[in-house]
């Protein structure tokens, strides 16, 4: 397992007083009533908090100004009462890939009652599995992203939808700040479950979880300590998993040339679980296992191809296939004789789903129970009582065993389905079921007043750094986490947000305009004007071609378009005429283009209350200048 490295306190200092400037904005937004830009930067704020952690597994503070914002003074209850038979499922983003969306949708199929599904921020088709579980419950499946742009608006929707249900379960991303307004807006409402899918990081959401409930109860600390979850609304349902079909295993071994005789292991997992710049990753497991047990092929499904899976191939010639993401990994499972769970971090979903199948499940867990990088490498229920190999040696002796003797596979492989279904597949879950919503009904509303604040672990935010950013050495600008607002990252929101990055490290801001300004006598008028209204605009402009060295006719033609503006050189604001543009402590990258765009977010930037509203973020090493407008 890796460890946090020497250069981890400084960046996760970083990264902290970025998320800490995304929490201020939003704390400015609520402070004029613009509840919409509340939303949209507390979306921002916590999606940058997810991958790029800041030694936090919530912000009640961030969750209070949402809550705050679009309740007013009313408030919220639970109506536990409600029998009409129906569950509303709520997610971000379904996708194809994944373990994320199989999961609601078997919880669907083993729910008795009709469930509807709403999207909050869909951004790719929906995947058929979704939509075929919705449809034969009898329920419905509504896009909002695709017909309700505001954020604000999609929450009213939202709750429009929750208020016809009886329970509703948030399987949502830790972003979603539209499950969390729409639970808080006022009046009664149907209990909130929240499905704690991303049980290892920062989520937004405290605030909507009348029931949390976990999928394994390794992480119950994490819930309490880290998050503020009150104990008593933790609840725990292990996922639902089934067989799935394996037809299509023997097309995909012919395509990727597999030997009849061989033994397949395979792993099913997104690249960083598998992956540990600073230290051992799975590609040294396979090289050992490998080795090991030369009649064994690795098939890596979800794995990308990188240096050192060209190196293990080139090594082993034939038995190493990094095949990447794909739609359907079943055919994959099909074609495996043994299952080896990712590392340094274990998958989970798929280890099941292995086990169901029937084959035997094997792990390196190699972090004693005391460290809490153990956390990363725990089974889910059904697997947590077998035993995981606690060295590299010891893992590739069982693999080599498994490979060498089939009646060992299956036996194994039996135990481990047994085990596996007792737990997720079986007439009890159900009962499981029925209990969580009983608990859920049972619930008053989630209240924050009474939790505290959200208290900072630096030692577990550095094992998140090494877990999604081991490679970074620089926090990244905030603007990197906007991905999820899409459209809604609109001009207004990007002159805030880079007015609040450039605060405090000068008075003023200069641009340096693109040569050949003289060509564009109306753009260059609207630019004079915009540094006649904004004292803290600097223009830096060039001299025209073949003027001579005292600006002689750049001054003319200057003073002409000012002119036409009502304007002198004594009234025309911060204008500079130069050959080079000279340093500023504050300065857009680039050259100002000749597009009215250019202006229009300049004027946006300039005009920001941020520049007074917002708090300083102090560059660190490796930070950059914020991008030209």
């Amino acid at each position: 397992m890796p460890r946090p490295q020497e250069e981890q306190p400084g960046l996760l200092a970083q990264n902290r007083r970025h998320y800490e400037l995304l929490v201020s904005m939003t704390q400015r937004y609520a402070a004029r009533g613009d509840v919409e830009n509340v939303l949209r930067t507390a979306m921002v704020a916590a999606n940058y908090a997810l991958w790029l952690p800041v030694g936090l597994l919530s912000d009640l503070r961030l969750e209070r100004t949402v809550i705050s914002a679009v309740r007013g003074t009313g408030s919220v209850t639970v109506d536990g009462d409600r029998r009409n038979g129906r569950v509303l499922h709520v997610l971000s983003e379904a996708h194809g890939i994944g373990g994320h969306t199989r999961l609601a949708a078997r919880w669907m199929s083993r729910d008795a009652r009709t469930s509807d599904v709403v999207l909050t921020n869909q951004d790719v088709p929906v995947p058929g599995l979704l939509t075929e579980a919705a449809v034969a419950s009898g329920g419905t499946l509504v896009d909002l992203r695709s017909t309700t742009p505001a954020l604000v608006d999609r929450a009213r929707e939202l709750r429009a939808h929750m208020d016809r249900a009886d329970v509703v379960v948030l399987h949502v991303h830790a972003y979603d700040v539209v499950a969390l307004a729409a639970a808080n807006l006022p009046g009664p409402r149907p209990p909130v479950i929240y499905e704690n899918h991303a049980d290892l990081t920062y989520w937004l959401g405290v605030g909507a979880t009348d029931v949390l409930c976990d999928l394994r109860p390794a992480v119950r600390f994490l819930d309490v300590d880290l998050r503020r979850v009150p104990g008593e609304r933790i609840a725990v349902l292990p996922m639902p998993v089934e067989e799935m079909p394996s037809a299509g295993a023997e097309d995909v071994r012919r395509r990727l040339g597999i030997h009849p005789d061989a033994v397949v292991a395979l792993t099913v997992s997104d690249d960083w679980k598998v992956s540990a710049p600073s230290g051992r990753g799975l590609h040294d497991v396979v090289d050992k296992v490998l080795h090991f047990s030369p009649r064994l092929t690795m098939v890596l499904v979800g794995v990308q191809p990188s240096p050192h899976w060209d190196r293990l191939t080139r090594k082993y010639p034939g038995r190493v296939h990094s095949v990447g993401r794909v739609t359907d990994p079943a055919p994959y499972f099909g074609l495996a004789d043994i299952y080896l769970e990712s590392y340094p971090t274990y998958a989970g979903t798929t280890a099941l789903e292995a086990a169901v199948l029937g084959l035997p499940v094997v792990g390196l867990a190699d972090t004693a129970e005391t460290d809490p990088a153990h956390i990363f490498q725990r089974w889910s229920p059904g697997l947590a009582g077998r035993p995981a190999a606690t060295t590299v040696s010891r893992l590739a002796l069982t693999v080599h065993r498994l490979a060498a003797d089939a009646d060992l596979r299956r036996r194994e492989g039996a135990e481990a389905g047994a085990s596996v279904r007792a737990v997720h597949d079986n007439p009890g879950w159900r009962t499981q079921l029925e209990e969580l919503y009983e608990r859920a009904r049972s619930a008053p509303a989630a209240d924050l007043d009474d939790l505290g604040e959200s208290p900072t672990d630096d030692g577990y935010g550095a094992l998140l750094l090494m877990t999604f950013n081991a490679t970074a050495t620089a926090s990244a600008d905030p603007r990197a986490a906007v991905v999820p607002l899409g459209d809604l990252y609109d001009g207004t929101l990007e002159g805030d947000l880079t007015a609040a990055l450039l605060r405090g490290r000068g008075s003023s801001l200069q641009v340096r305009v693109a040569p050949r300004w003289a060509d564009h006598p109306a753009w260059t008028a609207r630019l004079l004007a915009l540094a006649a209204a904004r004292p803290r605009l600097r223009v830096s402009m060039p001299f025209v071609p073949d003027d001579d060295v005292h600006g002689t006719a750049s001054i003319t033609l200057l003073t002409g378009l000012l002119a036409g503006l009502g304007r002198t050189t004594d009234d025309c604001g911060d204008i500079g005429l130069e050959n080079q543009a000279p340093h500023a402590a504050v300065s857009l990258a680039g050259e100002l283009q000749f597009t009215e765009e250019a202006l229009d977010r300049l004027g946006k930037l300039v005009s920001s209350p941020m520049w007074d509203d917002a708090p300083a973020v102090v560059a660190g090493a490796g930070e950059r200048e914020p991008a030209g407008v």
